[in-house]
């Protein structure tokens, strides 16, 4: 799947989980049923789609807005998010850290993989188990929704249980297929410890028992002993050996820690997070993983069903419907090729200029992130044309990748940006004023991008030799009708957001809807384009959210520590300047963003940097654009910069990622450089928003 591979930016989401071994009927089963969920999804993101616009033109045209299109748009998102999630993972769609991953080969390599397997699975079966006993509670008890629909609550809930059970099993198929027996009992083992696992807990209903007189109960430890048994039986000692170590590990530092006080135990759980990233677990179980040790034990009285809790208000948002729906966008016009000629024309209007291929490529990248919200889409559309061309007309294969990379980075500052509806929704800051307060920022970016090449292109001429534009790719009609078509969907989604037609939210599912007809009327539309960009929706919906309810349980343990509180005081009763406290933060981003991408890093600082910031004056709206920033520089940074990976798999083993980084790190000084000013002088960011609004 290298399309999704270059949109999702997961150096991982080239090696399937499935497919690569001789499969159980058992593995052959889930995976279809994954396939069968997804497919689900993927109407499920259709209907999205159509049911907001519907309700976009009934309230403006006729004044009539309807009664059900937000609430069941909020209970669809839920459904797409965890019925895509086992095809997702069969996909390898969710990200995780290589760092130690990449350092291993053979059977060391083997025996790292199944343990973070097993611990992934560890923390999606109690969420399984969970989700279940909360819709079951929630049918008994027949409670409702306090909404216009007064939907029952089991309704919405009841596909978090069956994704996760799904999700579960789709796990099992990727042990199987890391184990890759020949023969024997052991290639059914897994399966078989699954099944009694459902078995038991069937059996200790809606209140499993506890432990004599401790704090744990039977259910919780029925699920620790199957992951031990199972990584015994598909890894033998070693796989065994490395599954203790993380979970006794894990308990033993979160449970002696709690008697060592606040700033001790906040210590080791931060060293239990970055030890769960560099071995190697998805980043969405890696959180819930050191969430469920809080939930565990630094609670007075264990709570597992807060894991099902924080799953359900953590996606039960109609404002991230905008995610699947700007990623909708943007897939449909990438995989349509409506996108292509964009570089074309602005090589013809920017190649005489020094480095004329390089600022037709930047500009090209601005043009499609107003239509993409994300990065990596924005960084692999643009490079796949850009790059070759720029190679092929002589230039140095570091301005040209370099360019690129920093120039997918404006996919998440230009709105609409998927990174800033994140932010907006985790912290209830409006994403309308968001989206506004980036523009200003994300032309300056441009701007400087652009005195990088013209600087670049002087210093070392023979990086970018002067190109006679006759000898570039010709233009024809067809490529001032796509581009023009761009640009109108570009202005059409800006005005619908900016004169009120539609909600920040809604805008996302308009401009899809614009895409798709567009696509149609130049005749690049059939039913499997449409059907693969549902697909890809579908995957790339599901691993950021995905990481997001990991990220919302792990901050439950943060809550009751009241870690952010604790540094707010510590922070406002010394004697530190505060921007003095923001410079510790953006350094803390700038290093998190050589492992982590861009929504990893604010779903896991933001519950504790936000009220942090705020509490020392720092404007939110303007806090969102800096932050937003400093994760864009994550992606150009290694050894995870996403967009790095994207530009050398464009290179197809050409160009090295030292040249590539090497590259762009001139921009990255610009970037810095941005927030610099930002900092100098907030109206920057601000100024728009007070005349916009």
């Amino acid at each position: 799947m290298p399309d999704d591979t270059l949109l999702m930016g997961d150096a991982d989401a080239a090696r399937p989980v499935s497919g690569a071994h001789s499969e159980t009927a058992a593995s052959r089963a889930v995976t279809h049923a994954s396939t069968a969920l997804g497919q689900l999804a993927a109407a499920g993101i259709a209907f999205l789609c159509i049911a907001t616009v519907y309700d976009v033109l009934a309230r403006y045209l006729f004044n009539r807005p309807t009664d059900w299109a937000t609430e069941i748009s909020t209970y669809v998102l839920i459904s797409t998010v965890f019925l895509g999630a086992g095809l997702t993972h069969l996909a390898g769609g969710n990200v995780r850290v290589e760092l130690l991953i990449d350092r291993l080969k053979g059977e060391a390599l083997r025996a790292t993989l199944l343990s973070v397997a097993w611990i992934g699975f560890l923390v999606v079966a109690i969420s399984a188990w969970q989700a279940t006993l909360m819709v079951l509670s929630d049918y008994r008890n027949g409670s409702r929704i306090f909404s216009l629909l007064l939907t029952p609550t089991w309704m919405p809930k009841l596909p978090i249980a069956a994704g996760m059970a799904v999700l579960a099993a789709a796990m099992l198929v990727e042990i199987e297929a890391l184990a890759n027996w020949k023969a024997g009992w052991r290639r059914w083992s897994t399966w078989a410890l699954a099944l009694i696992l459902v078995v038991v807990l069937a059996a200790f209903g809606t209140r499993p028992p506890t432990l004599g007189d401790t704090r744990f109960d039977a259910g919780s430890l029925a699920v620790l002993l199957v992951v031990w048994a199972g990584a015994f039986a598909s890894g033998g000692v070693r796989v065994l050996a490395g599954v203790l170590l993380a979970t006794l590990g894990g308990f033993c530092l979160t449970y002696f820690a709690q008697h060592l006080g606040l700033g001790v135990v906040s210590a080791l759980l931060g060293v239990v997070i970055v030890a769960a990233l560099a071995a190697g677990i998805r980043i969405a179980f890696a959180l819930g993983f050191v969430g469920l040790l809080a939930i565990y034990f630094l609670m007075p009285v264990p709570y597992p069903l807060t894991v099902a809790d924080r799953t359900w208000s953590s996606v039960n948002s109609f404002a991230l419907t905008a995610v699947p729906m700007f990623v909708l966008m943007g897939a449909l016009l990438v995989r349509s090729g409506l996108s292509r000629e964009l570089f074309a024309v602005m090589a013809k209007l920017l190649g005489r200029l020094p480095g004329g291929l390089a600022h037709a490529a930047t500009a090209g990248c601005g043009l499609f992130a107003a239509v993409s919200g994300s990065s990596v889409a924005t960084a692999a559309t643009v490079g796949g044309v850009a790059c070759p061309e720029m190679i092929r007309r002589g230039y140095s294969p570091g301005l040209t990748y370099g360019t690129v990379a920093a120039g997918g980075t404006l996919g998440i500052l230009i709105p609409p940006s998927v990174p800033m509806i994140i932010y907006g929704t985790a912290v209830g800051v409006p994403v309308s004023t968001l989206f506004i307060a980036g523009i200003v920022p994300g032309i300056i970016m441009m701007a400087a991008f652009s005195l990088v090449i013209f600087a670049w292109t002087w210093l070392r001429r023979e990086a970018a030799p002067n190109v006679d534009p006759a000898l570039l790719q010709p233009l024809h009609r067809g490529s001032f009708v796509d581009t023009g078509l761009i640009l109108v969907m570009v202005v059409s989604v800006v005005l619908a957001l900016y004169l009120g037609i539609a909600t920040p939210s809604e805008t996302g599912a308009v401009g899809a809807i614009l895409a798709f007809l567009a696509c149609a009327v130049r005749g690049r539309m059939d039913w499997n384009t449409l059907r693969e960009s549902l697909r890809e929706t579908v995957l790339v919906t599901s691993f950021i959210l995905m990481i997001v309810v990991g990220a919302n349980v792990l901050t439950f343990g943060f809550d009751y520590l009241k870690v952010s509180q604790a540094l707010m005081q510590v922070a406002t009763g010394a004697a530190v300047d505060r921007w003095v406290v923001l410079l510790v933060i953006l350094g803390v981003y700038v290093v998190l963003g050589m492992f982590l991408d861009s929504i990893s890093m604010l779903v896991l600082t933001l519950p504790v940097v936000f009220p942090l910031a705020t509490s020392l004056g720092f404007d939110p709206v303007w806090l969102g654009i800096v932050l937003v920033i400093m994760a864009e520089v994550g992606l150009i940074t290694p050894p995870v910069g996403m967009n790095l990976f994207v530009l050398q798999g464009i290179g197809q083993g050409s160009v090295s990622m030292r040249t590539i980084a090497l590259g762009a790190a001139p921009f990255l000084v610009a970037m810095l450089a941005v927030v610099g000013l930002l900092c100098i002088f907030p109206d920057i960011a601000l100024w728009l928003t007070r005349h916009l609004r």
